[in-house]
């Protein structure tokens, strides 16, 4: 006799299944057909801030996670840059241009909509990108404020988000590589702390 597996519940505050007439966009629902309403601006930022929010703190069980975790989220910050442009503008053309045709496929969504769903999907699903990206931006660049006045801040900076090599951060801050290793795992611990709280204690 095969087993049932048990569905895990849904974190608070999201949908438990699909609701009627609404189908999946990036993880996220909007009303087709003749559903009564569709998820606001409010309710989509809302279920972005915390699938990213979920997804950093499971990543980040121990000090150790926490810390590779940090490393990674640093050295993503300039190509998330480029993405948040990219896409608002985007989303800039399709407001106002509309879509090319065969640009968004129906494929795509794993549905058949008429244009205009289509058109709503796309937009919904650029903005939540564009939500998402910037939810992150904001919370390491406000972790990464914490150490700026820091002396040895270019270690972070330089590496990461400059992407310069030891020795050349350490020629700008006036020492040895070696030095410029050392502080930056002290900030990066730092920053770590910002971001996971005791997470990142050890």
């Amino acid at each position: 006799r095969a087993l049932r597996k048990k569905k895990r519940p849904p974190p608070e505050g999201w949908p438990a299944a699909s609701p009627a007439g609404r189908q999946p966009v990036a993880g996220l629902y909007y009303t087709t057909g003749e559903a009564a309403t569709s998820m606001t601006r409010g309710e989509l930022e809302s279920a972005n801030t915390m699938a990213v929010e979920v997804g950093r703190m499971v990543a980040a069980r121990t000090a150790k996670d926490a810390f590779k975790a940090t490393e990674r989220r640093l050295c993503a910050i300039p190509d998330l840059r480029e993405k948040l442009k990219d896409d608002e503008d985007e989303l800039e053309k399709v407001r106002r241009n509309g879509l090319k045709e065969r640009s968004y496929s129906v494929p795509r969504f794993g549905i058949k909509l008429p244009p205009e769903e289509i058109m709503e999907a796309v937009v919904i699903d650029l903005e939540a990108a564009i939500s998402a990206t910037k939810h992150e931006l904001e919370a390491v660049e406000k972790a990464l404020a914490s150490i700026q006045d820091d002396p040895y801040y270019l270690a972070v900076d330089g590496k990461y988000i400059q992407r310069l090599t030891d020795n050349e951060i350490a020629e700008k801050i006036h020492c040895d590589p070696v030095t410029v290793r050392r502080n930056r795992k002290n900030l990066v611990q730092r920053v770590a702390v910002r971001l996971y709280g005791a997470y990142a204690v050890k």
